[in-house]
């Protein structure tokens, strides 16, 4: 009778104990205390649940450079603008300093210790109002910096707390906006327009490499990235993503939900070149804050006021066991 050895020309290797999975992908084992062979795979993305917020909101923001285990999720809506911050550890969420002013639908950048607030809707007396104040968080407190060129709400952003970007919106009453805006650390100019005005757009990446895509109307499914000096049509995503959440970088993202055609769960992964429709998450939901890598990703909140959180991870690794006949 052959042997693996003779056919493979390698044998198979006894441990006592299976090792890490996302170490060991595609290797073959032999396990023997469980008296099994095993391989170690990767599977597809897949969504599993995250704490909840304390604070239940729709169209909060995130510091969108956060990772996984280290988030932070700021302003929203739920009875006007709020100024609730929050931290993620990847675990669960705790409450730190508030916003100086409550909002919904701002823009977002940094990290969980350096981050960035700007602009969006104080939500009072209506939803048409603008704010042009932007905060910086240090990671204790937030602190007044330079107001933003053009005041929006619901628009894309990305960046750094030094090197951010504003990106469409609704600047009141519905309606949009083709600016881009960047943010040096110090100040906020004007960039290169995009092709067509948009609001309830989403997207990721940074100044030099970003990506936008979704709306609230047509265009629904555009998308284009940004070099650093102008923006380019490429490939549409299958399905539309009004005031969904992106997260990654312009080589590796993940969009979800929407709010049409109707509330969605819809999700989709962008490999540089093309959208791919992946697993949905268990709730549907538009309006959320949204953070980390393509690889490893976390949304939270949104409609309406939820406080539950979802963590993307692709690839998903696991243990199987062979069976031998």
């Amino acid at each position: 009778m052959a042997t693996y050895k003779g056919i493979q020309g390698y044998s198979v290797q006894k441990l006592s104990s299976d090792p890490t999975a996302s170490e060991s992908v595609g290797q073959l084992w032999y396990n023997s205390a469980a008296g099994k062979f095993k391989i170690s795979v990767a599977g597809a993305g897949a969504w599993a649940s995250g704490g909840a917020l304390t604070t239940g909101r729709n169209y909060p923001q995130a510091a969108r450079n956060s990772t996984q285990t280290a988030g932070l999720a700021f302003g929203g809506y739920n009875s006007g603008g709020r100024d609730e911050t929050e931290t993620y550890n990847g675990t669960a969420w705790s409450e730190v300093n508030d916003l100086n002013t409550g909002r919904a639908g701002p823009g977002g950048a940094g990290t969980q210790t350096a981050a960035l607030c700007s602009t969006g809707t104080p939500y009072s007396p209506s939803s048409n109002t603008r704010t042009s104040v932007v905060e910086s968080y240090n990671g204790t407190s937030w602190a007044e910096v330079n107001n933003v060129t053009t005041a929006v709400a619901w628009m894309n952003s990305f960046g750094t707390n030094t090197a951010a970007m504003l990106v469409g919106g609704d600047t009141g009453g519905a309606v949009t906006t083709v600016n881009s805006q960047t943010w040096n650390g110090t100040s906020w100019a004007e960039g290169n327009n995009l092709p067509g005005g948009v609001l309830g757009n989403t997207g990721t990446g940074s100044t030099a490499a970003g990506l936008n895509l979704g709306a609230e109307a047509s265009p629904y499914r555009a998308c284009q990235t940004y070099d650093g000096t102008s923006w380019t049509e490429v490939n549409n995503t299958n399905s539309q993503h009004g005031y969904a959440s992106c997260f990654g970088t312009q080589a590796s993202a993940v969009v979800a939900g929407s709010n049409s055609p109707g509330t969605t769960a819809v999700s989709e992964s962008w490999d540089g070149t093309s959208w791919t429709e992946t697993a949905d998450m268990a709730t549907a939901r538009y309006g959320t804050a949204a953070f980390g890598l393509g690889s490893a990703g976390v949304v939270t909140g949104g409609a309406a006021t939820l406080t539950t959180t979802e963590e993307w991870t692709n690839p998903v690794y696991a243990i199987k066991t062979v069976t031998v006949s």
